[in-house]
């Protein structure tokens, strides 16, 4: 270690929790933050002290403050279990780092929204808009929750445009009712396809994975969304509430009288063809099309099992080319995408309000420069 380098004093029990609690092996942080396991390892026993910069990228790699490596102790946080309960949706603990920092992330940004709301003095809208979920019956639901999310079959139907405006339609009527919808692409689409993050209960939130087939990331937001709603009416929610999350979304997208409608109205001589006639109708995959079908009974199970066999034999539908989340390195989308409208509309309400400075906006933003908050503006008012 050279004399003149700036060394961090970072109490060993601190770095160690800070690693162990965003899912790091000693090896995998060692790598990422450019020193060797084995010296990690001396620091983290209080042999050895990392010099500044490499503090600096144990934060950045572990997703923390540089400020919360040089706490006295580690703080006293919720075990990932009892997180896990409020995230429906997540792979199984123990978590990979990705998906911790990601959660992380999102509670951060639920709590901020919550604080916003407070200082502008405003209830958050979801409670009230949400009350009538709580007074129908579980069989109603997905009507209901179509009719409060004010979508018509009309406007679904010009979903046509491109394969991103149904999810930009549905994620718009969910952030109407006061819930966030954010995106992030850290993890891989066949480990995680999004999550609900359901506290704060006043300000929840759903989590899509950008690395999915667009029309699937319309499907998640629903499917998400009734983790949300099952939460807003005091039941459980977790794995158990998978199937019945799925089937919601299902008749949400595809309310039964028009599925029927655009099933009988297909020419198509096979069923297959017919299922691809219905996924277009309402820009929907077509395996969740079969699904849907199959569950509704208006193809045998037999009839409705082929279908869906043989799409899942076909495996994904698009490369990663052309659903991989890029829209094509536009940086301002990307940023829309990635907070979601809502909570941007928040933090620059709370800026145009001075209730925060162009710094702390910035980094409510994770970074974005003030200079670009401007043309950020104007991608978003585009949304």
């Amino acid at each position: 270690m050279a004399a003149s380098a700036t060394v961090a004093h970072i109490e060993p029990a601190v770095l160690r929790w800070a690693r162990e609690s965003a899912g790091y092996s000693a090896r995998r942080a060692a790598d990422e933050i450019g020193v060797d396991k084995w010296y990690l390892e001396l620091v983290e026993d209080g042999h050895e002290l990392l010099l500044l910069d490499e503090a600096e990228k144990a934060a950045e790699v572990y997703g923390r403050s540089l400020a919360s490596l040089f706490l006295p102790e580690p703080p006293d946080e919720e075990p990932q279990e009892l997180q896990f309960r409020r995230l429906p949706g997540t792979p199984k603990p123990p978590w990979g780092p990705e998906v911790q920092l990601t959660a992380r992330r999102v509670s951060e940004r639920q709590e901020v929204a919550l604080e916003i709301y407070e200082a502008l003095d405003e209830p958050a809208p979801w409670p009230a808009r949400s009350e009538r979920l709580v007074r129908t019956d579980k069989e109603s639901l997905s009507a209901v929750v179509r009719e409060l999310l004010g979508v018509s079959r009309e406007e679904q139907a010009s979903w046509s445009q491109d394969d991103y405006a149904p999810f930009r339609g549905w994620r718009a009527a969910v952030e109407r009712l006061g819930v966030l919808v954010m995106q992030a692409g850290g993890v891989p689409v066949e480990e995680m396809r999004g999550f609900a993050s359901i506290e704060p209960a006043e300000v929840p939130a759903i989590l899509v994975n950008n690395k999915d087939d667009p029309r699937a990331r319309a499907f998640t937001v629903l499917h998400e969304f009734g983790h949300v709603v099952l939460a807003r009416r005091g039941e459980s929610v977790g794995p158990a509430t998978e199937r019945w999350c799925e089937s919601f979304a299902g008749r949400v997208l595809m309310p039964s009288d028009w599925l029927r409608e655009a099933l009988d109205a297909s020419e198509a001589r096979t069923t297959f063809g017919r299922v691809r006639d219905v996924a277009r109708t309402f820009h929907v995959t077509p395996l969740a099309a079969a699904v849907r079908i199959t569950r509704a009974g208006l193809v045998s199970r037999d009839e409705g099992g082929g279908v869906i066999g043989a799409i899942q034999r076909r495996g994904r539908e698009r490369d990663e080319e052309e659903d991989g989340g890029g829209r094509g390195g536009n940086y301002y989308l990307n940023q829309v995408s990635w907070f979601g409208p809502s909570y941007l509309r928040l933090v620059f309400a709370a800026l145009d309000n001075e209730l925060v400075t162009l710094p702390t906006a910035s980094g409510l933003l994770n970074g974005v420069k003030v200079k670009n908050f401007a043309r950020l503006r104007n991608e978003l008012e585009a949304r």
